[in-house]
């Protein structure tokens, strides 16, 4: 017995964006007959897959042939019809920025290995607390900033050939320099929502280390609800 991989694709949506970009579909007007066929060309030459893996993608193959039958249908005029695409496009840029972050942040994780930092004689300032505090991983930042962007009017970024050099202390010192006439700040109080890329993962970094440090605290007083910053007890 033994466990057949698919290639590079960590899923069905995985695999639904790498035959968008093969066969150059516009992912915003998705021609479902062509980007089905192509699927079910993939999946058909599958074989020995894991169960789990495979039900997997039978399901979106489902998912994939009602969208199609559904757009079969006649089109009343008088009506507003929703899009049936648009769950799956929603999905699918989803899906996208997640992959492309997570890329980005496993560079900066390779680049910052190429660096060694002495470590302290006495690490028991560094242990985590006993008392139980929120834990919250890059993930969940970045969650938290795409749905704090979705409510702000999108802004057309500006074009600049600078190299970005923003640094994790220029980071650090931003939340300080909040949190020096404010006890309390608004995750969401960091940002303008038109950051760079590198801005915003670099931001992201500092406050992690910063919470490393116990230099602030993050809270929500409810799941899903705003992310509230304050000094820690080792604050500068």
């Amino acid at each position: 017995m033994y466990e057949v991989k698919l290639d590079i694709f960590q899923g069905p949506l995985d695999l639904l964006l790498h035959l968008i970009k093969k066969y150059e579909i516009d992912i915003y007007d998705i021609s479902m007959k062509h980007l089905t066929e192509q699927y079910f060309n993939y999946i058909n030459s599958m074989t020995e897959l894991d169960i789990n893996v495979q039900s997997e993608y039978l399901v979106m193959a489902s998912e994939l042939l009602r969208i199609k039958s559904k757009m079969l249908l006649p089109v009343q005029t008088e009506d507003v019809q929703d899009d049936p695409r648009d769950e799956l496009v929603s999905q699918l840029i989803e899906y996208q920025n997640y992959k492309y972050y997570a890329e980005l942040l496993e560079e900066k994780r390779q680049d910052r290995d190429q660096f060694f930092i002495k470590a302290p004689a006495d690490l028991s300032q560094y242990e985590r607390p006993v008392k139980e505090e929120l834990e919250l991983s890059i993930i969940d930042l970045m969650a938290a900033y795409q749905k704090a962007k979705s409510r702000k009017k999108l802004q057309v970024p500006e074009v600049t050939l600078a190299r970005e050099t923003y640094t994790i202390q220029q980071g650090t010192d931003l939340i300080r320099t909040k949190l020096a006439t404010s006890s309390l700040i608004c995750f969401t109080d960091l940002f303008t929502f038109n950051e760079s890329k590198h801005r915003l993962v670099t931001l992201f970094m500092a406050m992690l280390e910063m919470m490393k440090h116990q230099e602030i605290v993050v809270s929500q007083t409810m799941q899903f609800g705003e992310i509230e910053i304050k000094r820690g007890k080792k604050a500068c």
